[in-house]
């Protein structure tokens, strides 16, 4: 699946929330399992799965809230009742992705933004922070299309110059 690169050059993004409904699901489906449901507690078992329902649906609703853009020069991360963070690219070391079982099955994946900043919204192995773009679809496309952006290393200079 290619990117959809808008006429004014930038693609926008949001989370898929298939996934967190499907996890949500089971969640509640395994936790059912423990219950002891009989005629007497039916009605408090129909209102924990509405409760359930409820819940399930506002947190997919808010991670569906947020959005990435990318554009040439910088890619924006909003986020539900966060300020809007904008990302330059040559603020970002490395790029990489997370898919688990369920994201490859769904088509989507975390891309991590290694930054040089260190305000990232993830903790990474070894020190420092990333910022986590979660879910989004075809994450190898967003990885590519974040790589062909970001400046080469400063070669070795030339003898002369």
């Amino acid at each position: 699946m290619a990117l959809q690169v808008s006429p004014a050059g930038f693609v926008r993004l949001r989370p898929q929330v298939r996934k967190t409904l499907l996890k949500g699901t089971i969640l509640v489906a395994v936790f059912s399992l423990f219950l002891d449901i009989n005629p007497s507690t039916f009605v408090n078992y129909l209102v924990f799965l509405g409760l359930s329902v409820a819940a399930i649906s506002i947190f997919a609703l808010v991670k569906r809230s947020s959005s990435f853009e990318m554009g040439e020069d910088e890619i924006v991360v909003r986020r539900f009742l966060s300020k809007e963070k904008r990302i330059l690219y040559p603020d970002i070391v490395d790029v990489s992705i997370a898919q688990g079982m369920l994201a490859k099955r769904f088509g989507c994946g975390s891309v991590f933004l290694v930054l040089k900043s260190g305000k990232g919204n993830t903790r990474i192995m070894g020190g420092g922070t990333a910022e986590k773009l979660d879910d989004v679809p075809d994450p190898d496309a967003v990885r590519e299309f974040v790589v062909e952006r970001l400046s080469p290393f400063p070669g070795p200079s030339e003898p002369g110059a």
